[in-house]
């Protein structure tokens, strides 16, 4: 009986190890993968994910949007119209008057690294602002945020305009250097160009009261309400009318029936009363028109200035006659009828005319 448990035992021993041994060499000679079954059924939709922080196009480009809005008031603004592309090609002015040359001129910080575009555009929603670079809100944030260094000094002094948003403005929106200038009561001076001047923009320096030009007289007031953050933004960007005027047109002037007329929605921010601000702005106008037409008849009698061309006659003439000349042009190209700077541009017209009745040039209203 032993003797069968024993050979029964042996018998299982080598069954179990065959059965492993056939198991481990069909697992090792494994044919190919058959082909894939039929697709199974679309599983149930997982839950929606956080919304993201870009922007898509129609976030921006819709009917309701801001956007558009802006777009439209741009399109009829003087930035837009004014021309400004016919300087694109001239070396000194695209950085003004392209897109391009101004975003070169903000990363270069300097004219002579400024190439000609080859295909000058017009200033346009991406000179300013940074479009289309994060598709986020940053897209509106400004090209030229900090403080600028005016290019013209002031007694010899630098002059930094740092007002917020108004910085982008005053990029383009300063006088240009005129060299050589003429000193006041220094030695007569030779105009060879007859567009000598602070060129179309001398607004920041205005509003500031730092223009190069002063001559002696009448004390300068050393401020001006008008000097503020966002200053340009407050006036030029506020509340619009339709797309005449305000917001992304940035114009201050609109028709109305035939009737132009002055957007005042800046001015009411300080001046509420409507009546008040209405004679301040009438007083102010009339006083300054009455100012440059008497400065401008002792200007073309002192053969200064051509008034056909609007420009200034070339030869030589006595210094102050020449500052005079650089003052009257200074507040023409400023086209603020003395808003900007309303104490200091009066002062500066007292003082020219009182150096031309020096020079010998009668006063018309004396």
């Amino acid at each position: 009986m032993r003797n069968l448990n024993q050979i029964y035992m042996k018998r299982s021993l080598r069954l179990t190890t065959l059965v492993i041994t056939a198991g481990l060499i069909l697992a090792s000679c494994e044919g190919p993968m058959g082909p894939a079954g039929e697709t199974g059924a679309t599983g149930a939709k997982g839950d929606k994910g956080d919304p993201g922080t870009t922007l898509g196009c129609a976030d921006c480009h819709n009917s309701t949007s801001p956007m558009t809005a802006f777009s439209q008031q741009w399109s009829t603004s003087t930035h837009a119209l004014g021309g400004n592309a016919a300087y694109a090609n001239r070396a000194g002015c695209v950085q003004c008057h392209t897109s391009q040359g101004f975003l070169e001129y903000v990363k270069e910080g300097s004219v002579a690294d400024i190439s000609i575009p080859s295909n000058p555009m017009q200033i346009n929603c991406s000179t300013c602002h940074k479009i289309h670079q994060t598709y986020s809100s940053a897209d509106w944030t400004l090209t030229k945020p900090g403080a600028q260094t005016l290019d013209v000094k002031y007694a010899n002094a630098d002059v930094v305009w740092d007002k917020g948003a108004s910085n982008q403005c005053a990029f383009c929106h300063q006088m240009r250097p005129v060299s050589p200038a003429p000193v006041a009561d220094g030695a007569d001076f030779a105009i060879a160009s007859s567009r000598i001047g602070p060129h179309h923009g001398p607004n920041t320096n205005l509003i500031l009261g730092k223009n190069p030009f002063e001559l002696a007289g009448t004390a300068y007031p050393t401020s001006n309400p008008h000097s503020t953050a966002d200053g340009c933004l407050t006036c030029h960007m506020s509340a619009p009318y339709g797309y005449q005027a305000g917001g992304h047109n940035m114009g201050v002037w609109y028709d109305s029936h035939g009737t132009e007329m002055m957007l005042k929605t800046g001015c009411t921010t300080c001046h509420s009363n409507a009546t008040t601000l209405d004679a301040m702005i009438a007083s102010l106008t009339s006083d300054v028109e009455d100012k440059m037409a008497r400065l401008e008849s002792q200007l073309i009698a002192a053969g200064i200035y051509n008034p056909t061309t609007a420009l200034a006659k070339t030869g030589t003439f006595k210094a102050n006659a020449v500052l005079a000349y650089l003052n009257y042009n200074t507040i023409k190209e400023d086209r603020s009828n003395g808003v900007h700077n309303p104490g200091y541009i009066s002062t500066l017209l007292d003082n020219s005319i009182a150096a031309m009745v020096a020079l010998g040039y009668a006063d018309p209203a004396k």
